[in-house]
């Protein structure tokens, strides 16, 4: 949160300034949320409106924040909580309106901050990531088999032992005996490990370069 001045404004000024800066009171007096908190739904004098968020990347988007632009912490619910948003997906919420900020954490771990995003009507913004190989149509993708006789509940694929504790690709939807993920992401190489809902790994693996389309099969 932005501090205060040390100097008080004349009650002249601060008529000026309430008469200029009128139309943007709205979004000044945006709260802070605070860690997992939920957007309120608008009071009988609100009115909200549709802020939808597009990942124009290769890769899962496992973190999803988005705060008042002039707050210091990115706080408030994972929009993405129970299913990672995927290349092409996109999620909407109501919001009311403003200036924000996009906290966004790939499933591998690396992070990126969209700041000063106006949301005075219904909008989209687009996560997009220019580097070769990180944009749709993405050329590169894994395909995870499970072969197991139980459910793989976390998918863990990082490009640094963060896998160790990284975030879940997989999501609320787990994938069960007999079927598949298919994801996409960039060329690289990746940790990739397979856990059961009791957090036993089902198949670890360090190193594996992933370019083209690929299939990892567990176990």
């Amino acid at each position: 949160m932005k501090k205060h001045h040390s100097f008080m404004p004349t009650i002249l000024g601060l008529v000026v300034v309430a008469s200029l800066l009128g139309g943007c009171s709205p979004v000044d007096r945006l709260t802070c949320p605070e860690p997992g908190e939920e957007i309120p739904a608008p009071g009988p004098d609100e009115e909200y409106v549709t802020f939808t968020l597009q990942n124009d990347t290769c890769m899962s988007i496992c973190v999803l924040l988005v705060s008042p632009d002039h707050c210091e912490y990115m706080d408030g619910e994972n929009w993405v909580q129970d299913h990672p948003l995927r290349s092409e997906e996109s999620i909407s919420m109501n919001i009311p309106p403003g200036k924000y900020a996009a906290w966004v954490e790939y499933c591998t771990e690396e992070f990126r901050a969209d700041e000063h995003l106006k949301v005075n009507a219904d909008a989209v913004h687009s996560f997009i990531n220019p580097t070769s190989g990180n944009r749709p149509p993405c050329e590169t993708s894994l395909t995870v088999v499970n072969n197991a006789d139980v459910a793989i509940c976390n998918l863990r694929i990082g490009i640094s032992e963060s896998v160790y504790t990284g975030w879940n690709w997989v999501g609320a939807v787990h994938i069960q005996p007999g079927e598949s993920l298919f994801l996409t992401l960039r060329p690289d190489t990746y940790f990739i490990r397979a856990e059961d809902c009791d957090g036993n790994w089902l198949r670890s693996e360090v190193d594996v370069p992933i370019s083209g389309d690929q299939t990892w099969t567990v176990p």
